[in-house]
Formats: structure tokens, C-alpha cells, sequence
């Protein structure tokens, strides 16, 4: 067995009549670095030099410069500043050169002055080199120089410590004998040898302190975690652990028998996860149940573990974090027990399917299934004979037969009634006939009481219909034209829709991020695009206004429209003359009388092309009885007139005067709107 081996450690004599008791004891007694230096200049001065002075190097900056002296005023002490650049100077020199020597006359006024260097050395290595072997320790170094001493290279390569490096400087008088400067030589390498082990010592207390710091914010961390954190040695014994932890493996104050061997049976179930982490070193992480002694419940845990090392790449211990996911496996389960539900119920959702496929194939007539926006989902085989299948089709009358079904399937999917017999007139192609079908149909709701699906049964009647044909030819007349309506629509629908999806998206991009002044600007585009999208859906029969209706203001409803086309009147011209008068509260809906207002200013202003004028009045009509009263808007211009043969039809759909720019649908339906609200609409034109 090898033992370690004394080594005599190098001395150094110094005459006892070199340095003083009183000196040495000096020297000794002081506890920090810093003290060193008062005490040196002191004995200095004891010895006969008049003025002494220590200059220390900054590594960080480069700069050398006074940090302690003694009968030294500060004028004089400015001439010794310099830098480690200045390498002409002869501070610097004397700094580099390991031996004591004399700076030149010239270097500072005053007389010739002695220079003896500092610098961290010993005859024995640091606690890391002796540790490792090394023999890279600075101090050791250092103590061997003998050329020219490199700044760059004070710092010790096994533990890391930065050096110093200081200049003593003495005043020379003529009367200085060598005895003087050898006292003076063996004072100061006294004070070097005590100056270098306390530096040492207060560097391994800087890190000292340092590692307790950072102690201190692990544990902190630690502690702030909700998580249990165990940190083990390389034995699977307990080093720390945050309050998290103790809760589970240490053992409360007052809890029972049971509660005891319940957290020993934990700390046991520990080990043993941590034991077969290590010997598998299949994975990170296990699952851990255990036992919560103050709840008496089980939890579930993931425990993940990561390995510490040495400098030496040695295992030193374990850090293991464990994440309760008692609630997450049991969510895991229930999904799983819920998708399994799902599966099974969707097996009889599909013989369901198959059973309902199997009925409408054979019942014999066309039956037809479209959602709550009338777009087809489900057509028999007889019904794809009629409509075409979902591939686009070239013969136009499965067009045809398309457009009247469109129409039907628009009418009846936003009515109210929840059930309808009518009567289309289709091309079979087949037979190449058109026959009279009677389609009768139904609507499917939701649990929320919306419409979801509806049902259309279209059953030949054509043999029992001939004496009614002339009847039939009339309503043909109209479901043609709301199979134009249909078209119409479809049309529309495709070059409106976009633009308007458009706008509504940087409406909502625009969202708070106005200046407040411009908010109310901005809320009278956001609501006036909602109200143009209502407007289209209900214009082309896809929307059925269903909000309840309520009282409303109509001078506030004049207000908001003309306030909403004030600028586009001003530009062509137009000006406005209100005369609004003081008016109930009226039931209706605001949203269809600002269209019907918007139609007839637009109209209005259409009619003024070189520009004009536009009035507009309210006032209350009283009835006989006193108990009664009617509201009476008038919308009026001073634009060209309406013809007199224009004025019987100018309120049926489809009539405008304004070529490819108008749709014919305005007056239309501001007629609609006025006898929807119970009222009468009247034109004079002069």
C-alpha cells in the first residue's frame, strides 16, 4: 500500500538583524492583503528612506498607479501614473524585471529611487496543482522566473486565481548604505511571502462565498418549484430536496404509525426508481406512485432523472424532478374510454347510414336532403337522374332542373313554415318529357332548435294535374322568374361575397388600433359593412331577418344615414334640408329602414347629376280618436323627375333606369320594407 511522502519544504534565511522582531510581528499580524501595505511603508521609512511609495498593476485596465505611500505629496505621486503600454518607461521596466534595481536620475525628479517588484510567489503549490499533480501553479512559476516577467501570463492554470504584481518604491539618499538596501530587500520579500499567502487565502474565500451564493439561489430555485426536486449522492441518499419533496419522504410531526411507514415506503420505492434508471439505462424518466401522508391519497408521478458529474467525468449523484400526472392519466383514461364510445357509436351511426340508404334507394321517388344553407348533400338515384350528380353536367335541362331546385330548396330552407307542398314543373330525361312534380317537404332541427337538414320528396303527379294546366303555366311564370332570382343571386352572391369578406377582415384588423377620435368613424363602417351583408343575404332570399323586432328612433335612423353619405353628397353637389319633427318611438326594424332610407338617398343622388338638393321630413299624423297616430317620412330632390309611364311599375322588381349600373331591386324593396312595417308608400313627380 503506497503512503504519501514527506517532502522537506525549501527554506528561506533571513537575518534576524535584516528584518525586526517588531517588523515581523507586524507583517504577521496582519489578517487581509490590504494591510500589508501601511505596514511596509512604515518600516520603510524606520529604516532611513524618507519617502516610499507602492504602485499596483491593474490587469483589467493596464494601468499602474499609487495605491499606498508615505510622506509622498500628490504632485508627486502624478508622476509615477503610467500604464503597461508605456513599455519605454522605467516603471514599467523595473515591473518586468524580476530583481530589485535603481530607476534612472531621469525617470522622476527628485533624486535616484530604489525599486523592488511584488509579484504573487511560494515555494509550494496551490491546493488544485498538489490535488492534480500539476506543475503549471503560478506561484511556483513565478518563484523560478529569472527573464522578463509577462503580465499576460498571471493567471494560475490549475485554480484559475488572477495575480498581482506591485513595484516598491524607496527615495535614495547620498548616505544610503547597501546594509540599508539589504534590510530593505529583506523587508520587503517578507512582506511579499505573508502578502502572497494571505492573497491566496482570500481568493479561496471569494470562492468560498461564491459557492454559497450559488447554493443559496439553488436552493431558492428549488424551493420556488411546485414540482418535488431530490438531489442524491452516487448511494441514492437523500443531499436536499424542496418543501415539495419533504411532503412525500419526510416524515410530519404528529402523524400517525401508518403515516410513517407509508413515507418510508416512499423513500424505499424512491431508491429502488433510481437504482433501475441507473442499472437499465433504458430511460430518463419512470412512473412513481405514492403515497400523500397528510391527504392519505395516492399520486401518480413521472419521475426524471439526469446524472451529476465531477471535474473528472465520475457520477457524483442524481437530480430528479417529479411531475404529478395523476389528473393527466386519468384525462388519458376517460379519453380513451370516450373514444371508444365514439368508435362504437359511430359503427351504428354507419349501419344507421347503410339502413337509410337502403330505404331511399327503394321508396321509388326523387328525394332530396340539403343542409340549413339549401346546398345539396344527398340525392337518391332517382333524384340524380333529375339534377345530375356532383359532377358538373352539360345538358341543359339537368341545368335547368338545378336552377328551379336552387330556387325551391332558397325559399323553403329561411321560411318559417316547417313543412311545404308545391309543385314543380322538371325535364325528366329519361322519358324526355317535362313533367309536374308535387314536392312536398320537411325540416330536420338540431338539439338547439336550428334548422340542420331538410327533406324533399318529389312524387310524379303530372297524370292527375292536366286539368289545371293553365294554372299551373301561371305559377311556372313565377317559379321561373324566382329561378331567375336564383340565378341572380348565385351571381351576386360570387362577386359581392369576397369584397365584403374582405373588408370585414380589416375592419377587424383595424381594431384598436385607431386614434380614439376616429372610433366613432370607425364603428359607423363596422356596423354599416354588417348591415350590408344582412342587406345582400336578404335581398337575394339566402337571409331571413329573424332578430325580434323593437322601438327605435326614426330621426336617429335619418341621422345616422345621412350622416353615413355626407361625404359622397358633398362631392356631387347635393345639399341637405332637414326638417325633422318630434316623433314617438316606432316598432319595426332599424337595420330595414336605414336600407330603405340609403336606397332612396342613393336614388336621389343619382338624379341630381349636375348637383341639387335633397329634403327630407318627419312628422306624427294624430288619428280622429286622439289615441292613435301614424309617422309620415318624406324623402324628396330637386333632380330630373320620374316619367309617368314609370310610375305604375317602378315598384316591381327588376325596373330601374339606370342601365347596367342598376339592379331594378331598390324601390322594390323599399316597398317590401314599408308594407312589412304596416305602412303605404306614395310618388309625385313633377
Amino acid at each position: 500500500m503506497a503512503t504519501p511522502q514527506l517532502r522537506p519544504k525549501s527554506k528561506v534565511f533571513v537575518s534576524r538583524d535584516s528584518v525586526s522582531e517588531s517588523a515581523a510581528l507586524r507583517l504577521l499580524s496582519a489578517e487581509r492583503p490590504e494591510e500589508i501595505f501601511p505596514i511596509l511603508l512604515e518600516e520603510i521609512v524606520k529604516l532611513g528612506f524618507s519617502r516610499a511609495m507602492i504602485l499596483e498593476v491593474d490587469f483589467e485596465t493596464g494601468e499602474v498607479k499609487p495605491t499606498a505611500s508615505l510622506n509622498c505629496d500628490n504632485s508627486y505621486l502624478a508622476k509615477f501614473r503610467t500604464s503597461l503600454w508605456a513599455s519605454e518607461n522605467p516603471i514599467v521596466s523595473a515591473l518586468q524585471n524580476p530583481n530589485p534595481s535603481i530607476l534612472p536620475h531621469d525617470a522622476v525628479s527628485g533624486g535616484p529611487i530604489y525599486a523592488y517588484p511584488m509579484i504573487y510567489r511560494s515555494s509550494t503549490r496551490c491546493w488544485e496543482a498538489e490535488r492534480e499533480r500539476r506543475q503549471d501553479c503560478l506561484a511556483i512559476q513565478n518563484s523560478r522566473v529569472t527573464r522578463k516577467l509577462q503580465f499576460e501570463d498571471q493567471v494560475c492554470a490549475a485554480c484559475g486565481m488572477q495575480a498581482y504584481a506591485t513595484l516598491v518604491l524607496a527615495q535614495l539618499h547620498k548616505n544610503t548604505s547597501e546594509a540599508h538596501l539589504e534590510q530593505l530587500r529583506a523587508l520587503a520579500a517578507r512582506a511579499n511571502g505573508y502578502l502572497s499567502r494571505l492573497f491566496k487565502v482570500e481568493h479561496y474565500y471569494n470562492r468560498m462565498r461564491d459557492m454559497e451564493v450559488t447554493i443559496t439561489r439553488l436552493q431558492a430555485v428549488m424551493q420556488s418549484m411546485a414540482d418535488p426536486v431530490i438531489l442524491t449522492d452516487s448511494q441514492h441518499r437523500v443531499i436536499t430536496q424542496n418543501k415539495a419533496a419533504e411532503r412525500f419522504f419526510r416524515v410530519p410531526e404528529g402523524v400517525s404509525e401508518g403515516g410513517k411507514r407509508a413515507v418510508e415506503l416512499n423513500n424505499l420505492l424512491f431508491s429502488a426508481a433510481l437504482s433501475s434508471m441507473v442499472v437499465s439505462a433504458s430511460g430518463a424518466s419512470r412512473d412513481l406512485t405514492l403515497v400523500d401522508v397528510m391527504e392519505g391519497e395516492e399520486v401518480l408521478f413521472e419521475a426524471v432523472s439526469a446524472p451529476t458529474f465531477s471535474k473528472e467525468a465520475v457520477r457524483t449523484g442524481m437530480v430528479t424532478v417529479m411531475r404529478d400526472v395523476t389528473d393527466l392519466r386519468r384525462a388519458d383514461e376517460e379519453v380513451r374510454a370516450n373514444l371508444e364510445k365514439l368508435r362504437t357509436a359511430e359503427e351504428i351511426v354507419s349501419q344507421d347510414r347503410d339502413r337509410l340508404n337502403l330505404v331511399i334507394e327503394n321508396v321509388g321517388d326523387p328525394i332530396i336532403v340539403a343542409d340549413n344553407s339549401a346546398k345539396i348533400v344527398l340525392l337518391d338515384p332517382m333524384a340524380k337522374d333529375l339534377f345530375g350528380s356532383a359532377e358538373i353536367t352539360k345538358d341543359p335541362q339537368v341545368v335547368k332542373n338545378q336552377a328551379k331546385l336552387d330556387a325551391y330548396l332558397n325559399s323553403f330552407t329561411f321560411s318559417f313554415a316547417d313543412k311545404d307542398n308545391r309543385t314543380l314543373h322538371l325535364h325528366n330525361p329519361t322519358s324526355r318529357m317535362d313533367v309536374e312534380y308535387a314536392a312536398r317537404s320537411g325540416k330536420i332541427y338540431d338539439a338547439r332548435g336550428q334548422v340542420a337538414y331538410t327533406v324533399t320528396v318529389l312524387r310524379d303527379f303530372s297524370a292527375w294535374k292536366k286539368l289545371e294546366q293553365l294554372q299551373l303555366e301561371r305559377r311556372m311564370l313565377e317559379m321561373e322568374k324566382f329561378a331567375a332570382t336564383g340565378r341572380l343571386a348565385g351571381t351576386i352572391a360570387h362577386e359581392i361575397n369576397n369584397p365584403l369578406e374582405a373588408m370585414k377582415n380589416a375592419i377587424h384588423l383595424l381594431a384598436g388600433k385607431l386614434d380614439p377620435q376616429l372610433t366613432p368613424i370607425f364603428e359607423v363602417l363596422r356596423t354599416e359593412n354588417d348591415r350590408v351583408t344582412r342587406i345582400v343575404r336578404q335581398m337575394l332570399g339566402l337571409y331571413r331577418y329573424t332578430a325580434p323586432l323593437g322601438n327605435f328612433d326614426l330621426n336617429n335612423v335619418v341621422e345616422d344615414t345621412l350622416a353615413l353619405f355626407a361625404r359622397p353628397l358633398e362631392k356631387s353637389g347635393v345639399g341637405i334640408q332637414k326638417n325633422l319633427g318630434k316623433l314617438p318611438p316606432i316598432k319595426g326594424s332599424a337595420d330595414q329602414f336605414r336600407q330603405l332610407l340609403s336606397n332612396l338617398v342613393v336614388n336621389a343622388k343619382d338624379s341630381m347629376k349636375a348637383g341639387g338638393k335633397l329634403i327630407i321630413q318627419t312628422s306624427e299624423i294624430r288619428a280622429m280618436d286622439g289615441l292613435h297616430s301614424s309617422l309620415k317620412l318624406v324623402v324628396a330632390d330637386t333632380g330630373a323627375g320620374i316619367p309617368p309611364e314609370l310610375q305604375k311599375s317602378m315598384f316591381e322588381p327588376f325596373i330601374s333606369t339606370k342601365g347596367e349600373k342598376g339592379t331594378g331591386l331598390g324601390l322594390w324593396i323599399v316597398k317590401g320594407i314599408v308594407e312589412n312595417h304596416g305602412g303605404r308608400i306614395r310618388v309625385r313627380s313633377t
